[in-house]
């Protein structure tokens, strides 16, 4: 399980994450239109990931297996998110190298000393966290085009383009044998 309290989003702290999850899932269709306002708004902030963006998009991911999540319109805006977070990880206009400096150990005394400010006033460890995010979108890019692939089988043929779209954010080409 993911511990959102040290994660962030365009917001401050991903606390409320897992709820908005949760709701994705759920038989509310208002709570389910926030958790995908969320995920749009707050997860994947104008294309710009943050150290919450991998681990809920993993979450996203699942869920696409997830048996209780048959409305297509919804499946295609999860995967068109994962689409936006695969394209999160290509970003290459600033340089991505690794922190010099115990991000984590920073981040943390930030948190303990109850400076949610301070997190986003200080530049050096801003950048290295955008890097964390960014770094975070890529390697799950796999875990992404897996899923996509999968939906290529959806028999919605708007899951199935946003299936494309993703795999195609994601860089990759599925084999696949296509349904009429």
């Amino acid at each position: 399980m993911t511990e959102y309290a040290a994660l962030l989003h365009a917001y401050g702290l991903a606390v409320d994450t897992p709820g908005h999850l949760a709701a994705l899932v759920g038989d509310d269709p208002v709570a389910r239109a926030r958790a995908i306002e969320h995920l749009w708004s707050a997860i994947i902030h104008q294309g710009t990931p943050w150290t919450a963006t991998p681990p809920a998009a993993l979450n996203v991911a699942a869920l696409l297996a997830d048996p209780r999540v048959t409305d297509p319109g919804l499946r295609a805006d999860l995967l068109d998110f994962l689409a936006a977070v695969a394209e999160a990880g290509s970003i290459t206009d600033r340089e991505l190298s690794v922190p010099d400096f115990d991000v984590d150990a920073a981040l943390a005394q930030a948190l303990l000393d109850g400076d949610e400010e301070g997190i986003w006033e200080d530049e050096r460890l801003q950048g290295a966290l955008y890097v964390r995010a960014v770094l975070g979108c890529r390697q799950i890019v796999p875990a992404l085009l897996a899923t996509a692939t999968a939906a290529l089988f959806d028999p919605s043929p708007q899951v199935q383009a946003a299936a494309v779209h993703t795999i195609g954010a994601c860089g990759g080409v599925a084999h696949a044998a296509w349904r009429s």
